[in-house]
């Protein structure tokens, strides 16, 4: 490789995949929260805005079902990861741009399908830069370089959500969309279009023996196929398990879908107060990204991981007791403002150890693949959370779905102390790709 290739160097590593991560953070956040601020003040209900926010999960549910051509298709045009990062980002921005032309408090459907087609590229985005993780990160940096994606991730969205905020209240909200759209211009031109993947000679030496594409596809794929049952069932029982526990929540939820973002419009919030909070809060989140991944690093993924997800529960506890009754007249905003700040902090502890124990149950050899199915299998648990949350919280308030949250937190709990991480195993020979 390149001396310039910022895969070199452990910093260039971590600064490379942090970037990545932000431009995955940037329309999510524009999404998730600006968009989400604009329909509640409009005047759309809580059960129709968790529809809309569970669409945005949606594409990121059913990743799994389109990952394998990441494996299995690996253009030698710009790199096999790089080309598919590339050509989702540039869709990214094309997408995005139609929705400029989509008034959001008024065509709510139209705008959930040009969002959810937005985010089927900004998914197969996220499988490549995972896939490529996988393959470059050496196992002691996992825990710290996911900290600082994730935590990047979590700038992004403050980017997109706090940022277009701020440019919606001073010039107008079609002027937020430029701010989002420049910014992944940028990360594209100054970071995805730099790098230089590694070359495996062994799968290049193996696609030039072959000559049909149909062969070449059969071939990949059956190793694929082998690989990944090796990886699944042949691998001790951490992985297996890692199904049922990428279906549980991560600790309590609501606070960082849809009702965190509603309960600040119906406390009396504006654009810049909200705006504001939004920025204090995906800070804090970032903050614990990166604390999670490093102490994570040094005391135990999974035992630090049951810490986190406890620590979730105080926040969420605290703001429940206090909405019982009262509503959301039960808080004041300062009071709002510190529980909102603590949990996503917490969150942040749990984001940035996640991912650590989940590449630590992944075959390399079908990273695109068995990685992505875990991350898919965690937005599940987003999409039908804030499905069942805004529908519960229209009909029973917002103090219900809270308690009805920290009840749920013993189930992944029962599970962690059984992940083991992925035992050394022996897979297929390198096969041919699909240029």
């Amino acid at each position: 490789m390149s001396r310039a290739n910022p895969l070199d160097s452990k910093l260039g590593r971590i600064i490379t995949f942090s970037l990545l991560y932000m431009s995955e953070g940037i329309p999510f956040g524009f999404s998730a929260i600006a968009l989400v601020t604009y329909l509640r003040q409009s005047g759309v209900g809580l059960a129709e805005i968790g529809f809309f926010t569970a669409w945005l999960y949606g594409p990121w549910s059913f990743k799994w079902a389109w990952a394998p051509l990441v494996d299995l298709i690996q253009p030698k045009l710009l790199g096999p990861r790089k080309f598919w990062i590339a050509s989702a980002q540039v869709m990214m921005i094309v997408t995005l741009g139609v929705v400029l032309a989509v008034d959001p408090g008024t065509n709510l459907v139209l705008l959930t399908l040009l969002i959810a087609i937005h985010n089927v590229f900004a998914a197969t985005q996220d499988v490549a830069i995972d896939a490529l993780a996988v393959s470059v990160l050496p196992e002691h940096e996992r825990g710290t370089a996911n900290g600082f994606m994730f935590g990047s991730s979590y700038l992004g969205q403050a980017i997109g959500g706090s940022g277009a905020l701020y440019v919606a209240g001073a010039f107008g909200f079609n002027w937020s969309y430029a701010l989002v759209l420049g910014a992944l211009a940028i990360i594209l031109v100054a970071v995805t279009l730099r790098i230089q993947e590694p070359v495996y000679e062994a799968v290049e030496a193996a696609a030039q023996r072959t000559g049909s594409v149909i062969s070449v596809f059969l071939s990949r794929l059956k190793a694929f196929l082998k690989d990944l049952y090796t990886g699944l069932f042949k691998s001790g029982r951490g992985p297996a398990l890692g199904v049922l526990f990428a279906l549980l929540p991560p600790g309590t939820v609501a606070l960082g879908l849809a009702l965190g973002a509603t309960m600040q419009v119906d406390i009396g919030m504006d654009e810049n107060a909200i705006a504001n909070l939004t920025l204090m809060t995906t800070v804090a989140a970032a903050l614990g990204c990166v604390v999670g991944g490093w102490v994570s690093d040094r005391f135990g993924h999974r035992r630090m991981l049951a810490v986190w997800y406890i620590l979730t529960g105080f926040p969420t506890f605290w703001l429940a007791q206090k909405l019982v009754g009262n509503g959301m007249e039960g808080v004041t905003i300062t009071e709002f403002f510190v529980v909102a700040v603590i949990y996503n902090f917490t969150s942040g502890l749990v984001a940035g150890t996640n991912l650590a124990l989940f590449m630590g149950l992944t075959n390399p050899k079908v990273a695109a693949t068995q990685f992505t199915g875990y991350m898919a299998m965690r937005n599940v648990v987003y999409a039908y959370s804030a499905t069942w949350q805004g529908q519960a919280a229209e009909a029973n308030g917002y103090a219900w779905v809270l308690m009805i949250e920290i009840g749920l937190l013993a189930l992944p709990l029962i599970l962690l102390p059984f992940l083991s991480p992925l035992r050394p195993v022996q897979v297929a020979e390198p096969a041919p790709v699909i240029d």
